[in-house]
């Protein structure tokens, strides 16, 4: 769902109420947990520890709303796109504000995007991480290392002040990562060492037997892989865009009755602990890049 306004969905304005667990007719002790519930619709949205404290979706993004308004950042224009599972339980909402641009660095153009992450059934930690969006693809590309990646989490309070100050620093501190993306390019890869790192680091299933190559998943992979590589080369920037393309978009014919929004953010996790991962880094020179930028 793709809006152009930081306005809470409606489904997601309700307060989680805690209530016993009960099971046939007789209350279990609250110190093995609660159930969550909407007070809209009387849902029962998950099970939580009995010191959980879930809080309002709204009590936590207004405050965001209200710190990016006070910030320096351009709003004009803002696109926020949503996704909730799990009868409205988990959130994820991506912010973009095209009106900054990675372009000129690059050479393709980029926005800068935010990522927010919350739950009322304790699935999901709140956490807002800035990042680039490629917008040829609308491929969400997360960061090599923490030092390419910017993360506000809810340790830091929901004070607008806090969060505009920060927000603020944002479109500079991505500036790294658009390097990095310029750096992948020059690191040449052949299509077999493509294949090779896939199987064995993604497109692989654990079967009773052992670890097997997925080679239905390997094929997918290795179509976007061609795809990208006839646009950008046959460079890492191409593996890269082809891994973070699979960690934005879901197959939905594969769904097979599968939640949207969990499948999307197993997705993207897979892909961010691989390409913050030891065999990506040693694949594309990333110490070899950080040298050069310090020196």
């Amino acid at each position: 769902m793709l809006v152009h306004s930081l306005e809470l969905p409606k489904h997601l304005q309700y307060k989680p109420l805690l209530q016993h667990i009960d099971h046939e007719g007789k209350f279990i002790s609250s110190s093995l947990g609660r159930k969550v519930v909407r007070d809209d619709t009387n849902e029962v949205v998950g099970i939580v520890k009995s010191r959980a404290r879930p809080t309002p979706f709204s009590d936590v993004w207004y405050p965001l709303v209200e710190g990016l308004e006070k910030s320096d950042l351009d709003l004009s224009g803002v696109e926020v796109a949503w996704m909730s599972s799990n009868n409205g339980a988990r959130m994820v909402a991506d912010i973009t504000l095209k009106n900054y641009s990675y372009q000129k660095i690059v050479g393709e153009p980029m926005a800068l995007a935010m990522r927010v992450y919350n739950s009322v059934d304790g699935s999901l930690s709140y956490k807002i991480v800035a990042y680039i969006k490629r917008l040829a693809c609308l491929n969400g590309m997360p960061s090599i290392a923490e030092n390419t990646s910017v993360t506000f989490k809810h340790t830091a309070g929901t004070d607008p002040a806090k969060i505009g100050k920060q927000a603020s620093t944002w479109p500079a501190a991505l500036e790294n990562t658009a390097h990095v993306f310029n750096w992948m390019k020059n690191i040449q890869i052949e299509r077999d060492d493509t294949q090779t790192f896939l199987t064995t680091n993604l497109c692989v299933t654990k079967t009773p037997s052992g670890i097997k190559t997925n080679q239905k998943w390997l094929n997918t992979m290795m179509s976007l892989s061609d795809t990208y590589s006839a646009s950008i080369g046959e460079n890492t920037y191409a593996l890269y865009n082809a891994l973070t393309h699979y960690g934005s978009h879901v197959d939905i014919d594969s769904l097979r009755g599968a939640d949207l929004c969990n499948r999307a953010l197993r997705q993207e996790k897979d892909v961010k602990n691989l390409v913050q991962g030891k065999a990506f880094r040693k694949l594309i020179k990333y110490d070899e890049f950080e040298q050069r930028l310090a020196a």
